[in-house]
């Protein structure tokens, strides 16, 4: 990944392409008007971001992206953005890493086998996208970064859906098998164990900033989703929905002002402290991760197991977890 001292110029030279584009660049289909274009055919997020792109920067580089679909095996099959490779949300989830009783446990050689079948090295820079803005995209991005992915791991804001609205091109044959070579080496500074998250809270509360990414009514353990053993959320941990990063009527991510606002002055964190996401199974947490990481967070990390790993255990071991409706911090923002 880039160095962060760089962040802040080249978001400048972003923002000067993003601007010098909008004023030049060709439409996607050679009869589109601006005005007939997608609203997310271009982005703040895009502009602002260093890992975001849009349709329009896309139009412009599609012949050197590296695209990994994450969009559901039948959509994929109907239509995808030349170049694409399909990138199965089983092998994201399943396949690489878990908790075990004896820790923290990653084996990425399925990925590693689909990244090598799509031509994709570790320094090359990749460009993911699904039917929009969403939680697949984020957790393929964390992903790839868990795996030390070198090169530049970016989302297409705005998705498939953007890209298609816009008369960009399409295609439906399958693509063919590539030969290249991929190994990885895990970066688990992007991860947060349960023995890192239980070191940093005890009965009290938390030590670092924890975020929990689901529904206030998960946090309050009164919507119970799966066969565990205690219900809501971790000591300490501020409640804040990962849809409230999305905006939904646009099918992108909120502009860096709103994210700005919803994270860090709402709530309240700050870009040089340690923050930890958590969900339910570490994917609704990708997109807390993702938006805290563009935004110049120092060390930001997805609690992979999650709750439904922090579900399975006992304050008598130190795992603490606090239960019932109001309890907590809730941001509702743009609830």
């Amino acid at each position: 990944m880039d160095d962060r001292s760089t962040r802040t110029s080249r978001r400048s030279v972003l923002a000067s392409a993003g601007a010098a584009l909008a004023a030049t660049a060709g439409c996607l289909g050679s009869t589109e008007s601006d005005d007939e274009r997608p609203a997310a055919y271009t982005t703040p997020a895009a502009a602002e971001f260093d890992g975001v792109v849009d349709s329009q920067w896309l139009e412009s580089n599609l012949d050197d992206a590296h695209l990994l679909d994450v969009r559901d095996e039948e959509a994929f099959g109907e239509s995808r953005i030349p170049g694409a490779y399909h990138f199965p949300n089983a092998e994201m989830l399943d396949s690489y890493a878990e908790e075990t009783p004896d820790g923290f446990e990653a084996s990425p050689e399925a990925i590693a086998w689909t990244l090598s079948e799509a031509g994709i090295e570790p320094d090359d820079d990749v460009v993911v996208y699904g039917a929009e803005s969403n939680l697949w995209e984020t957790y393929a991005i964390y992903t790839l970064n868990a795996l030390g992915h070198q090169g530049r791991v970016s989302l297409l804001d705005g998705g498939f859906t953007v890209w298609d609205a816009a008369g960009g091109e399409t295609v439906s044959e399958a693509p063919e098998a590539q030969e290249a070579s991929y190994e990885a080496e895990l970066d688990t500074g992007v991860v947060a164990t349960r023995e890192f998250v239980a070191g940093n809270v005890d009965e009290e509360g938390a030590g670092i900033p924890i975020l929990d990414m689901r529904s206030p009514a998960e946090y309050w353990g009164e919507d119970q989703r799966g066969e565990l053993d205690r219900f809501g959320h971790v000591t300490g941990a501020t409640n804040l929905n990962f849809v409230q990063s999305i905006d939904d009527e646009a099918g992108r991510l909120r502009s860096p002002e709103e994210l700005e606002t919803l994270w860090i002055d709402d709530a309240g964190l700050s870009p040089d402290e340690t923050a930890v996401a958590y969900c339910q199974t570490a994917i609704r947490a990708s997109v807390g991760w993702f938006v805290l990481d563009q935004l110049g967070f120092e060390d930001v990390r997805n609690y992979e197991g999650s709750w439904a790993d922090w579900g399975t255990l006992s304050e008598d071991d130190g795992y603490y977890y606090t239960t019932g409706e109001d309890t907590g911090t809730v941001v509702d923002t743009f609830a």
